[in-house]
């Protein structure tokens, strides 16, 4: 009886783990949201860490856990933990490639995060992927600047190991777009990678603006 009594309880308690952690989880999100405004890159990566965590022991839908992961690959980025940054960052990509998600984003933000770390091959080989996907998505009407931004970046890595003539290329399609849409901007800021480096502390103060949103995904929106 004793048995059956334990293991009834260990259901019990079990059925009422999953929306607690569920609830907890987008708590700690909501919080790393705020921190990234206010600049806080090592406070918003403890918060998406926590969520993600949650995620995980409540059982989250898939798309819920892509988000709370990609976003702590992008804080983890911007203070420099460049292994957490990839982990978090390929885990999104994962998560939305199984569920059909924004695979564009992650793939995106891991060509930059290899850029900003100095790995160029792995950054070369990231835009590459993106850009197919992109042009898919038809981003250059749908997010023209945005995907323009992308090729100058692009164009950029491509020079950096010796491609001069695949980035002229690039480099004469953003032109045409940004001539077409002169002065129109895009509708959102970069993910900060590596400028936040000295973030070590959950004190630490942050000379970030105070109204920087970067590129969550809690409003997925904006193509790029």
């Amino acid at each position: 009886m004793k048995t059956i009594a334990a293991a009834t309880l260990i259901l019990l308690l079990s059925s009422c783990a999953n929306p607690i952690n569920l609830h907890t989880g987008n708590q700690y999100f909501q919080g790393g949201l705020a921190n990234v405004k206010e600049g806080k890159w090592f406070n918003a990566r403890m918060a998406f860490g926590r969520a993600w965590t949650n995620a995980d022991l409540g059982n989250a839908e898939d798309r819920v856990t892509a988000v709370y992961a990609y976003e702590y690959g992008r804080a983890s980025g911007a203070i420099c933990d460049w292994r957490e940054a990839e982990r978090g960052l390929l885990k999104a990509y994962e998560l939305d490639k199984k569920t059909n998600g924004p695979i564009h984003m992650s793939m995106v933000e891991l060509a930059r995060m290899y850029h900003a770390e100095g790995r160029l091959e792995k950054s070369q080989e990231w835009f590459a992927l993106a850009k197919v996907e992109l042009d898919r998505l038809q981003a250059d009407t749908r997010d023209s600047i945005g995907y323009a931004n992308i090729l100058s970046e692009y164009a950029v890595v491509l020079s950096s190991v010796g491609k001069s003539e695949e980035a002229a290329a690039l480099n004469k399609r953003e032109e045409e777009i940004r001539s077409v849409f002169k002065g129109r901007t895009s509708s959102h800021d970069q993910t900060p990678y590596g400028q936040f480096c000295d973030q070590k502390s959950l004190t630490i103060k942050s000379s970030a603006p105070a109204n920087y949103a970067g590129r969550t995904r809690t409003n997925r929106a904006p193509l790029i």
